[in-house]
């Protein structure tokens, strides 16, 4: 299938890995966005997939992705992790993904694959730290670029990992996404 041929209720379910008729009903309850063709079937279109994926933190299986956009995926418990998202995903050039744990988080590097994985070291469950240097020592992940977000004092022990930019939270998020922006410059160079 192309990147921009419409795909039906059924490939879409294989993606979702779900049933047909649970696309339907995304569908009817306005969650998925589609268009009827003149038989009634249901074609969705594959940014409409894509969106829908993200809006409800659904994983993006690779063979989805139709742009060779950067890909970052945000790995934080804390509160933070919402502004997080949220600021990456104001820079349009950029795919973002987001774990919630250790477990989720080594599934997404698989998946997702991305490019920068932004560890949040605040997190409280999360040994971001511990995820910072398996992705150190895992070859196939030699070129993924290392973000820790959190305390100024996590930040030695964030680069000490391999962290290779440290944002410290400590000003609060007022221009959170203006550093963070800064940050990913100088890692993605």
């Amino acid at each position: 299938m192309s990147n921009t041929e419409p795909m039906t209720t059924g490939e879409a379910a294989k993606y979702c890995h779900v049933s047909q008729a649970t696309v339907v009903n995304w569908i009817k309850e306005g969650k998925l966005k589609a268009y009827a063709t003149p038989g009634g079937h249901h074609r969705i279109l594959r940014a409409d997939l894509l969106s829908f994926l993200r809006t409800y933190h659904m994983p993006v299986d690779a063979t989805l992705r139709t742009s060779s956009r950067p890909r970052a995926l945000v790995v934080s418990d804390s509160p933070n992790a919402g502004k997080l998202v949220q600021a990456l995903q104001s820079h349009e050039h950029l795919d973002v993904a987001q774990a919630g744990n250790d477990y989720e988080a080594g599934v997404q590097v698989a998946r997702f694959q991305p490019d920068i994985v932004v560890l949040d070291t605040t997190s409280s469950t999360l040994d971001g730290l511990a995820l910072c240097r398996w992705l150190r020592a895992t070859p196939e992940c030699e070129a993924v670029a290392v973000l820790a977000v959190g305390d100024p004092e996590s930040e030695e022990a964030a680069r000490g990992a391999g962290a290779d930019a440290y944002v410290s939270t400590a000003d609060g998020s007022t221009d959170l996404e203006a550093r963070l922006g800064a940050a990913l410059t100088r890692v993605a160079d």
